[in-house]
């Protein structure tokens, strides 16, 4: 066992680099529950499905849209208005959960209303690289606009695993998943320094909200009724993607 200090949380958190026997798993890493009826609460995990080739994860930063600025599309088709048109309580609906199950600390992100737009955790044992790994969180009941003519609303969910603390030049420098110092999860057309490395747009995670057509019903002139996907604003991941303690950012340096 190799022992290396995650510098999150100004070095309160101390890990360890476990050297993984070889990589056994390579799922993307994904949401546990990636689909959700509207109106229930949802107890979920980040599920991890590998490390950086032969690399631990040593702390992971997970980003849901804010819908304040979101890139929002109905029917494949860019939306002008805002998310408020589908989604009638979109705000603080996501919380992670305390466990020392993998990581020992977590935290939530605030994005710039005081919402919590997302979380990481880091520190304690870590992932061995040839493992998977729950970080669990919770989202409350996301309710979908009765008015609206949605029968579903998409959120992709950007996430960084990381494998080692470096300055943000070096996140794309190469592919995690072959070794590089982490696996983006992420849009890969965004023009952020956390995009993925990628031909095609298959990076982030996604949980979707679907209508209730029970208690909820479309309007009649809805007809069949139309699928909503939100993404990131690139201003939104520049902004929260980073680790922050204390008012801090130490990661990236």
């Amino acid at each position: 066992m190799k022992k290396n200090k995650l510098k999150i949380l100004t070095l309160v958190l101390a890990t360890s680099t476990l050297i993984g026997m070889g990589q056994s798993v390579s799922a993307h890493t994904r949401l546990e529950v990636p689909i959700a009826v509207e109106g229930v609460r949802v107890t979920n995990n980040v599920a991890i499905g590998h490390g950086c080739g032969e690399k631990a994860i040593i702390g992971t930063s997970v980003v849901f849209p804010d819908g304040k600025d979101s890139v929002i599309t109905v029917g494949g088709q860019p939306h002008a208005g805002t998310l408020t048109d589908f989604v009638s309580n979109w705000g603080p609906n996501v919380q992670p959960l305390q466990t020392r199950a993998v990581f020992d600390f977590v935290d939530e992100k605030q994005g710039s209303t005081g919402n919590v737009v997302g979380f990481w955790s880091g520190g304690g044992s870590g992932m061995p690289a040839h493992m998977n790994a729950f970080v669990p969180f919770r989202v409350s009941a996301t309710n979908i606009e009765p008015t609206s003519c949605a029968n579903s609303v998409k959120f992709f969910v950007s996430i960084v695993d990381i494998c080692e603390i470096t300055g943000i030049d070096a996140l794309r420098s190469g592919s995690g998943e072959s070794g590089g110092p982490v696996n983006l999860w992420t849009h890969n057309n965004l023009g952020t320094p956390y995009d993925r490395v990628s031909a095609e747009d298959d990076g982030p995670a996604s949980l979707t909200i679907t209508r209730d057509l029970t208690k909820n019903p479309l309007p009649g002139s809805c007809g069949a009724g139309v699928d909503i996907e939100v993404k990131p604003s690139a201003a939104q991941i520049n902004r929260d993607m980073p680790i922050k303690f204390n008012g801090q950012q130490v990661w990236p340096q």
